[in-house]
């Protein structure tokens, strides 16, 4: 089998699985029981949907393989469980499709004139003609996501027409979980109250109090914003656990914590700062 195609089938998710239970670990030992439960199940529920996608693509792609041949006779089999299309490459027209490649990309015959940017805006054969049997880049029809394979054969007719086989692997639920793991990847940040001994210095324990709990509302605000896990590592540190869809939000209203902190002020008008890391 095609390593590609092998990969397709088999794709390394194992560090996501790791990623996933070092995340669910971190909780618990944050003392986030039901945040590491919720974690654990999810990874679970996910990694046995992984392990039977997996057989069931191993199946239906091997039966594909088992039953393809390099012929046009054999491209318009019936039984093929992957979309397929067969181009013809100088001028993009369609000259055949299979009843698979009809479903999902809502045409409506089977048999027409008619190129294949017209059901695919923006597709190029140009990676055939370069000895290439993948193409590049994802296509998206009617909102799922494939991998485009091809090969190229000649036809029959006087003029040896070139034509191009192209079958869609349909990986939409695998890169939803692939795409799931990006967003949901963990971030750690360190965040640092800068001046906090200045800001303390010959101050009364009960006013240090009050300062403290200041500064503990803004900053749990801020963090209920990203829904992440705030832990006090010490006085003046804290460690903030986040996911990585989040991130961006913070990044595009510049760490507005940043600023939020400049409100907690100490008698003598010194405002904290932090930072972070």
């Amino acid at each position: 089998m095609n390593k590609k195609l092998g990969r397709l089938i088999q794709p390394g998710m194992g560090l996501y699985f790791f990623c996933m239970g070092v995340f669910a670990l971190g909780a618990l030992l944050l003392d986030h029981p039901i945040i590491a439960a919720a974690e654990g199940s999810v990874t679970l529920l996910l990694f046995l949907f992984y392990q039977l996608d997996k057989v069931r693509r191993r199946r239906e792609l091997a039966a594909y393989i088992q039953s393809a041949t390099d012929t046009v006779d054999s491209a318009t089999g019936k039984d093929m469980p992957l979309p397929m299309a067969l181009v013809r490459i100088a001028d993009g027209v369609l000259i055949m499709t299979n009843s698979r490649f009809a479903k999902v990309s809502g045409i409506k015959d089977t048999l027409f004139d008619q190129k294949l940017t017209a059901v695919i805006p923006g597709f190029s054969t140009d990676w055939l003609t370069s000895g290439k049997q993948e193409c590049p880049h994802d296509v998206t029809m009617r909102g799922r996501r494939f991998r485009v394979y091809g090969s190229l054969i000649h036809a029959d007719d006087p003029g040896r027409s070139l034509l191009g086989v192209l079958y869609f692997a349909d990986l939409t639920e695998l890169y939803q979980v692939r795409d799931e793991y990006i967003r949901s990847r963990p971030v750690v940040a360190i965040i640092l109250i800068d001046n906090y001994e200045e800001l303390t210095r010959n101050l009364p324990e009960g006013t240090i109090s009050s300062m403290n709990a200041k500064i503990n509302d803004i900053l749990t605000n801020w963090c209920d914003c990203y829904h992440g896990m705030l832990r006090r590592l010490e006085r003046k540190r804290f460690l903030f656990v986040f996911e990585s869809r989040d991130l961006q939000d913070a990044i595009d209203s510049k760490f507005s914590l940043l600023d939020d902190i400049r409100q907690v002020v100490n008698p003598s008008g010194l405002s904290a700062t932090i930072s972070m890391g």
